[in-house]
């Protein structure tokens, strides 16, 4: 189907329209007042002296630039995977050991000489000479040992009856006339700490007779008691009483 020509008063007011589908014009409501506006006013109406133009359809556009930009995307990528490939496969030479485990060195070969100096004693560690100018010895000084005046503190046990025991914390020697100090502690049979009077009897008929003593213990279960130096030189046996118990705890050496 051709175009059909284009109405008369097309350019003045819009009174007809085409319709692509049925390829033709139609009128408008306004085309009645068209005419008569043409009309009125002369010499503005203008036939029109050619027919419509055809329609023109859209030109599809050579995809051969696109082509070409994405062609040669693919070889500029290409190229800079295959940089970084070889980059990272290349492998890295390390020197190889010069003694590798197992494998003994050609004794043929030249030792080297180690540069370091060898180690010499320190002047203040140079060992005392053992013989005089001349050939005399030198005499070497003896350690003295020093002699204890009075033997350190000892401690002895006693079980009483009832499981009670108690512990003597002392000298186990004295010089004749120094005096002394010793403490005695005692633990119940359920270990706690005991309590009430507690006796203590020093020396025998041997050492010129016995002397008692006598104390509260405190609360740890210690009692602390001070002696004066004995004038005669033995053993003194320690015998104490705890709630009815009696027993030797402990002998102190005199002299």
């Amino acid at each position: 189907m051709t175009t059909p020509p284009v109405p008369p008063d097309v350019h003045a007011i819009q009174t007809y329209f085409y319709d692509e589908d049925g390829k033709e014009w139609i009128a408008t409501v306004l085309a009645p007042r068209g005419r008569e506006l043409a009309a009125q006013w002369q010499g503005a109406y203008k036939v029109p002296d050619r027919p419509a133009p055809p329609p023109t359809t859209g030109k599809k556009s050579s995809p051969a630039p696109l082509f070409a930009v994405v062609l040669v995307l693919l070889i500029v990528g290409g190229g800079a995977a295959a940089v970084v490939a070889g980059t990272q496969n290349t492998p890295v030479t390390s020197p190889l050991p010069t003694d590798a485990p197992g494998v003994s060195t050609n004794p043929s070969a030249p030792v080297a000489v180690s540069g370091e100096p060898t180690a010499t004693p320190p002047v203040d560690e140079t060992p005392a000479p053992t013989q005089r100018p001349g050939g005399t010895p030198v005499p070497t000084q003896p350690v003295r040992t020093p002699v204890p005046t009075v033997a350190p503190p000892v401690g002895t046990s006693l079980t009483l009856a009832d499981g009670s025991v108690v512990t003597y914390s002392g000298p186990a020697r004295v010089n004749i006339g120094a005096g002394f100090t010793v403490t005695f502690t005692v633990r119940n049979k359920n270990n706690t700490a005991g309590t009430g009077t507690f006796l203590v009897s020093f020396g025998n008929a041997s050492t010129g007779g016995s002397k008692t003593s006598s104390g509260t213990l405190n609360g740890s279960g210690q009692l602390v008691m001070n002696f004066a130096g004995a004038s005669l030189p033995g053993n003194y046996p320690f015998t104490i009483n705890y709630k009815g118990q009696q027993g030797q705890v402990a002998i102190l050496r005199v002299g």
